[in-house]
């Protein structure tokens, strides 16, 4: 029990470890993420995922983002599946943008005791954006964990963290080398029915801007609905 409960606090810490500190210099925005996602199973090992998420910005009172993904998964095991997909991301505000990304993905769960379960997400993707002719490559790692602390057994405390971290340098209208940015969220779980399920979530964004005068940090409430079939 002491070696599961070491386990738990040591996720939480790497989680928190994630969030870098925020300088005085970040300019703040007030935004609404909402995400809708669809897993169709297509037999016992493989299945497709597709992802459609609206970004909202309260700051300047427009869509500021838009987010379609798609992307056949493999399924190795229970624990284990890999992932090969597709992105397309035009984005508004506060600068208009179009981007395309070519992305890989490993995903492990596995439950620690009987109440908590932790997904980690590995991706290295492609990036193709227009404001710069260079490609841009990378690297993204999510730790998000579930905790039943509560008598409903649907309903699970939520916090997660993703790491971004170019691999490159491109042009000076593109991504630089380095720390990108990361997502914490904090939040809750509503498991609705089995193959539906619900976060809510505060997430902090933060995004570092070498080649610019400031960092930029979103306070984004987060919604996301995800169903299986």
């Amino acid at each position: 029990m002491k070696v599961l409960q070491s386990l738990k606090y040591l996720a939480v810490g790497l989680i928190l470890f994630l969030v870098p500190i925020t300088p005085v210099n970040a300019d703040s925005k007030l935004e609404n993420w909402i995400q809708l996602n669809q897993t169709v199973s297509l037999s016992d090992s493989l299945s497709f995922f597709t992802e459609i998420q609206p970004r909202i910005s309260f700051s300047e009172g427009e869509l500021a983002t838009f987010v379609a993904r798609l992307a056949p998964i493999y399924h190795i095991n229970s624990q284990n599946s890999v992932g090969a997909g597709f992105l397309w991301q035009p984005s508004f505000s506060p600068s208009a943008s179009n981007e395309t990304r070519i992305f890989l993905q490993y995903i492990f769960n596995h439950n620690v005791g009987t109440k908590s379960n932790f997904i980690h997400r590995f991706r290295a993707e492609y990036r193709a954006i227009n404001t710069t002719l260079d490609k841009a490559y990378r690297l993204r790692y999510q730790l998000r964990t579930l905790h039943s602390w509560f008598d409903n057994s649907n309903f699970k405390a939520l916090l997660a963290n993703e790491f971004f971290f170019n691999l490159n340098t491109t042009a000076v209208t593109g991504p630089a080398s380095g720390f990108d940015q990361n997502r914490l969220y904090v939040g809750f779980n509503y498991q609705w029915a089995k193959n539906l399920n619900s976060d809510v979530a505060y997430l902090f964004n933060y995004v570092h801007k070498p080649r610019s005068v400031s960092d930029r940090q979103n306070h984004v409430l987060f919604y996301s609905l995800s169903a299986s079939f």
